[in-house]
């Protein structure tokens, strides 16, 4: 009754208190929606409320100026635009004149490689190797990996925005009710900045092919190359506001300092599995479907770079390969022992693990050959040799194809030695650091990298766009607008200085060939190859294997990884040898090359079956001894020699170099 009365007599104090019930509520009822609302409303004001400011960095010093300001708001955004600009001429690249990074803010900083050169900052490297400051746009792995060959910067972090853009059509997808969403506009830059923030960016080919080498660079190209670096980062919070998962409501409610703490996390969250991975959308395009919605993201990137040569299975399955008298050999794929059986060549002795005895006496005994044999009867693991990383992972030649492809079959044939596994994250920077020692080998040999010299034909523009015009008006004429019709006869009339253009005129025009060929053209691998030649070869796969320990300083090498592997081998094969035979020359060129001399007696009684290694001669032995203290496993220690080999002969194909 007392409460009544109250209530009664404090009506205004009772429906406020009903109506903010109601309201707390309603709020509490539609907390997510409000929350995303919230959040929506912070990203997108975010973008429009930018303040652009530009810096163009021509030294050191002004580099060392606003270099604090863009680390500042790069971690606190977790991410920056990033893009690179480099000049053509005659067809043929320069090296990246220009790299653009850009906050959300609006800071945007232009470094003029092209002015910096050889003194770019210590701490511009760091920002550009910082793994947990994103570097987002479209196709920044190619921009990544044309700094590296130019300027041997390593860039990691690189998110390529058509990555998130598939996932945005895959969540449109998965809201409509439709079987299937078909890709909506292109993918550059210039077409996602126009979906996602609609703008549209200057893309006047008298700006883009303009000279980013120029002493001082005009307002135009500032703008220019300003916006591509600062339309990334956009893109990317506009996307954020798609993909973003929400732990709490409240969050989007935070202050300042925590929403960006959130805010970086969430980013680097949604791009963690498309970190310095390659776009590649091709089945998609084909297709014109979006990829399964229920697929998991980390799924789906398997599935995408899958064709760039990330292995899906074990390259590894330890098999076992043994001698007729039950001496193991080497470990095999199990399609190749298989086969032998199959062939009638081998026998079954076991199905788990896989076991086949040869009918036969094999090329070579891990008696033999010792410790660079002792390599191929263990068991391998498939694992990352660096980090250790066992899910996705792709082969890594230590020694580059480039320079192994020159060398002789004694070498290169059926040797998985110098074949490693990398994840993807460690192959990659290995092929950065690799960089350093072939830009080395390019000095001391004098076989440029990337030069007029290393290329062996380059395209006359001229005669290009004769053939080109030709082209279109045999294949296409019936749809080529009619004013375009006279510029393309124009061109070939002025060409030819004729007055009118017959059939004869086209095809003769469409088949001329218009490449300029280098006559003094050799290929780099070729050029180190031939200086190597005559000190030997095995000096440049021992540089190799060297430079891999040292640059990567990997924890996980396989036992009896040598630094001087097949140094024991090619001796023992050339002893085998009399001293008169022409294959003796092949081996003194791998071993000591074309200028040195090497005294390897001839040693007939070395046997395939079961000669002990003291029926070598004394001498050779002392050499192997003196090459094997040089030998060096992953770990740096001493490797000692090992009785036991596998002969390389039977290695898998798919091991090959």
């Amino acid at each position: 009754m007392v409460v009544r009365n109250w209530m009664q007599h404090h009506p205004a104090f009772v429906a406020g208190t009903l109506l903010g019930g109601a309201c707390a509520g309603a709020v509490f009822y539609h907390r997510k929606a409000i929350g995303k609302m919230v959040r929506s409303w912070r990203l997108l004001r975010s973008v429009l409320t930018t303040n652009r400011s530009i810096y163009v960095i021509t030294s050191k010093e002004a580099w060392n100026d606003v270099e604090p300001l863009l680390l500042r708001e790069a971690q606190r955004e977790g991410a920056v635009g990033f893009d690179c600009e480099w000049v053509h001429i005659r067809g043929r690249r320069r090296p990246v004149a220009l790299l653009q990074v850009a906050t959300c803010s609006g800071l945007c900083v232009l470094v003029r490689l092209s002015h910096l050169k050889s003194s770019i900052p210590d701490s511009l490297k760091a920002f550009l190797e910082n793994e947990a400051i994103l570097k987002v746009g479209v196709g920044p792995l190619e921009d990544s990996n044309y700094l590296s060959a130019d300027y041997n910067l390593m860039v990691r972090g690189c998110v390529d925005l058509r990555h998130l853009l598939l996932r945005c059509q895959e969540l449109d997808q998965a809201d409509s009710d439709e079987a299937s969403v078909k890709s909506t506009g292109g993918m550059g830059l210039n077409a996602l900045a126009e979906r996602y923030l609609g703008r549209t960016l200057d893309k006047d080919w008298r700006v883009r092919a303009s000279d980013w080498e120029a002493d001082t660079l005009t307002k135009r190209q500032e703008n220019y190359a300003a916006e591509d670096a600062l339309v990334g980062i956009h893109i990317l919070m506009m996307m954020v506001e798609k993909l973003w998962t929400p732990v709490s409501p409240v969050v989007s409610l935070l202050p300042g300092p925590l929403w960006n703490q959130h805010l970086s996390k969430q980013i680097l969250q949604i791009c963690r599995d498309y970190c310095d991975i390659k776009f590649s959308s091709k089945k998609d395009q084909d297709s014109g479907t979006a990829p399964n919605p229920k697929q998991h993201p980390a799924s789906k990137i398997k599935a995408a770079i899958g064709r760039n040569g990330i292995r899906k299975g074990p390259l590894y399955h330890n098999c076992q390969l043994w001698a007729p008298d039950n001496k193991p050999l080497c470990t095999i794929d199990p399609k190749k022992a298989r086969w032998y059986v199959e062939k009638s060549l081998g026998d079954l002795v076991s199905e788990d693990p896989l076991i086949v005895r040869l009918k036969f006496e094999p090329a070579g005994r891990p008696q033999m050959e010792m410790q660079d044999g002792q390599f191929y009867l263990q068991e391998r693991q498939n694992i990352c040799v660096v980090c250790g990383k066992g899910e996705t992972f792709i082969r890594k030649n230590v020694v580059p194809r480039e320079y192994r492809k020159y060398f002789p079959d004694t070498l290169k044939a059926h040797q998985n030695h110098d074949v490693v596994l990398l994840c993807s994250g460690c192959h990659r920077l290995n092929n950065m650091r690799d960089q350093q020692l072939r830009f080395k080998l390019a000095e001391e040999f004098d076989a440029p990298i990337g030069t007029e010299q290393d290329v062996k034909c380059t395209f006359d523009k001229s005669l290009k766009s004769v053939r080109y015009a030709a082209g279109a008006l045999l294949r296409s004429r019936d749809e080529i607008p009619e004013k375009r019709i006279v510029e393309l006869e124009n061109i070939i009339k002025n060409f030819y200085n004729i007055e009118e253009i017959t059939q004869e005129h086209l095809e003769k025009a469409y088949n001329m060939d218009v490449k300029i060929w280098n006559d003094d053209y050799q290929a780099h691998g070729y050029k180190v190859f031939k200086a190597y030649e005559k000190i030997g070869l095995v000096k440049l796969e021992q540089r190799w294997r060297e430079f891999f320990l040292s640059s990567m300083e990997p924890k996980f090498m396989p036992n009896c990884w040598s630094v001087t592997h097949n140094v024991f081998k090619m001796r023992l094969k050339m002893s085998r040898l009399p001293l008169d035979h022409p294959d003796r020359e092949k081996y003194r060129i791998v071993l000591v090359g074309t200028e040195g001399t090497i005294d390897v007696p001839y040693n007939p009684d070395l046997s395939r079956e079961s000669t002990p290694v003291s029926a070598i001669s004394d001498n050779l032995v002392s050499d192997i001894k003196e090459d094997s203290a040089l030998s060096r496993d992953a770990s740096g220690e001493t490797d000692e020699v090992l009785n036991g080999d596998a002969s390389s002969e039977t290695d898998e194909d798919d091991n090959k170099q």
